[in-house]
């Protein structure tokens, strides 16, 4: 058997799983949505219903310009998220580089970082506004801040979790610190670099939303802002789903890579 037929089968079965999680996770929300919503008995001008959604979206006469005008705020949001996402992933993978390598860095620091995490990102975006205004750049840090710490102690965990007899085995034969790093402690780490990854997906969708609030003003953050702000309750709410829907499916897809290259690393050379 050939190793692409070895490799094909595992990941047939791993979209299939992914489409189906997609759509189980759709369905969730809508019997969640729905239960939710007949137990606190809200107001229907306030709390929307997933008919009410749909008919926004699809049915409406102006259900185009409606979805339009969304989308159009969810592909910016996707950019700004996407920002983040990257610059967070960037500078935790460096840091924790940087500790992997000097004890006595992550001695000092690695409190602090910690720390510094549990500070409300609310209370620290504006001095970031003031720092790096309310452009593209701003809301890449803000991003990055909010991925940047959970992302960093998970890649760190995972280099330090190489077991000691592989490590000892690659410094037996006169290996260096690099080599160690290179042909052991990294490959073992991928796994948990992917579930870093992974993390950071959603957490750069909220770093995104809050920059926009903050901010710049603009995208779907921005955009539910006005809308609750203006009794849009409609556009409100398929706004949340469609954000919620993109959400889900964006996570799979990075656990579909995530297998993909496991199964990649795992195959027989």
């Amino acid at each position: 058997m050939s190793t692409a037929t070895r490799l094909g089968r595992p990941l047939l079965r791993s979209a299939t799983r992914t489409l189906a999680t997609v759509l189980g996770a759709v369905i969730a929300i809508v019997l969640v949505w729905t239960l939710f919503l007949r137990v606190v008995q809200v107001s229907p001008f306030v709390a929307k219903s997933p008919g009410d959604v749909l008919d926004y979206l699809f049915t409406a006469p102006e259900a185009a310009a409606h979805c339009a005008a969304i989308l159009a705020d969810l592909m910016r949001t996707l950019t700004d998220a996407a920002y983040g996402y990257l610059l967070g992933l960037a500078l935790a993978a460096a840091v924790s580089l940087i500790f992997y390598f000097s004890r006595t860095v992550e001695t000092m620091f690695g409190p602090t970082v910690t720390a510094v995490h549990a500070i409300p990102m609310v209370t620290v975006a504006p001095i970031l506004v003031l720092v790096f205004g309310r452009g593209a750049l701003a809301t890449a840090v803000i991003g990055a801040a909010v991925v940047v710490v959970p992302a960093l102690l998970t890649m760190l965990n995972g280099i330090r979790s190489t077991p000691r007899t592989d490590l000892d085995m690659i410094t037996a034969f006169g290996g260096s610190r690099l080599d160690v790093f290179g042909k052991v402690a990294l490959p073992h780490a991928v796994p948990t670099w992917f579930a870093a990854a992974r993390v950071a997906v959603t957490t750069s969708v909220v770093g995104a939303l809050l920059a926009e609030w903050l901010a710049t003003g603009e995208g779907l953050g921005g955009q539910m802002l006005r809308a609750a702000n203006e009794f849009q309750f409609d556009r409100l709410w398929a706004s949340v789903v469609v954000l919620t829907v993109v959400c889900v499916a964006v996570y799979q897809v990075v656990a579909f890579a995530e297998e993909l290259v496991a199964a990649r690393m795992s195959a027989p050379r």
